[in-house]
């Protein structure tokens, strides 16, 4: 999912720097691109943060914050606070209780997060909708389904008639790291190389 809001920025650099190398997009889950990478049929991986092995090797992409969404015409969306250490407004995730919620599943990055955020406030979600995409829960979002935590990243790539509301929450925010992995010992050609360090500047 993460390729439609990385690829475009990404090839337009690297397409003219080596307009002749055709490149394939391997769009799998982890453990497929893991096991891809572990029989040398991946140049390198990329993804969320996860348990490291200890064949490949790993370099961080991004970090990017995890932001609460939700229709800009919701009634908490004018609850937002100011603080100085954040980008976002903050909201106080305890008001938001008795909303209903469009989650990851537990399994994928987001998912695992939100849970977490829900267990440290002592909240238990009203869950009206679980997909493992994320920009489905975000029209879902738009559309008053319920709210929803996603990736800075999506929201900055989406397009919108009207935006969504975002918000940090947490105590400090919450973060993913978006990792590229690599096997250890194995031979990046130039272009790949290349590509990796394209990435890292355009995200």
């Amino acid at each position: 999912m993460r390729s439609s809001c990385m690829v475009p920025s990404i090839m337009k650099v690297f397409h003219k720097k080596y307009p002749g190398v055709r490149v394939n997009f391997m769009e799998e889950a982890h453990a497929i691109q893991e096991k891809l990478l572990l029989n040398d049929e991946l140049d390198f991986g990329i993804f969320n943060e996860t348990r490291p092995h200890p064949k490949l090797s790993y370099e961080t992409l991004l970090r990017e914050e995890i932001l609460l969404v939700m229709p800009p015409d919701h009634p908490m969306a004018v609850r937002g606070m100011k603080r100085s250490e954040m980008k976002h407004l903050w909201i106080d995730l305890r008001l938001l209780e008795k909303e209903e919620f469009i989650l990851h599943f537990p399994d994928q990055t987001t998912g695992q997060l939100a849970l977490e955020l829900f267990e440290t406030w002592g909240i238990k979600p009203q869950v009206s909708v679980r997909t493992r995409n994320t920009e489905t829960s975000v029209r879902l979002c738009m559309e008053g389904m319920g709210l929803c935590f996603v990736p800075e990243t999506y929201i900055k790539n989406m397009r919108f008639d009207t935006p969504p509301t975002c918000f940090s929450v947490g105590e400090k925010g919450v973060f993913s790291t978006l990792t590229i992995a690599s096997r250890k010992g194995a031979y990046l050609p130039s272009y790949a190389q290349d590509f990796i360090k394209i990435a890292q500047e355009q995200l």
